[in-house]
């Protein structure tokens, strides 16, 4: 539980490693995934449920979820 409600600016974080999807399930306004997510500075988030919208898909330009959470969560081809 938060010690204040007042909301607190951070610097910086730790980057997203890598990325499993244990399950999605699609839905009237869009797809709710749960996640299992590596972090650069050694944690493990376990569980971890996203919503992505139709409108984020279309957004995305991809119809694949596996894509469209990629995207989500900053992992953009950097090459041209």
């Amino acid at each position: 539980m938060a010690d204040s409600l007042e909301p607190t600016d951070y610097e910086t974080g730790s980057a997203i490693r890598t990325f499993n999807i244990i399950d999605s399930t699609v839905g009237p306004e869009g797809y709710e995934v749960l996640l299992d997510i590596d972090l650069d500075s050694g944690f493990d988030l376990e569980s971890v449920k996203m919503k992505i919208s139709h409108e984020d898909m279309e957004a995305y330009e991809t119809k694949d979820i596996h894509e469209a959470v990629k995207y989500a969560l900053g992992f953009f081809d950097t090459w041209q």
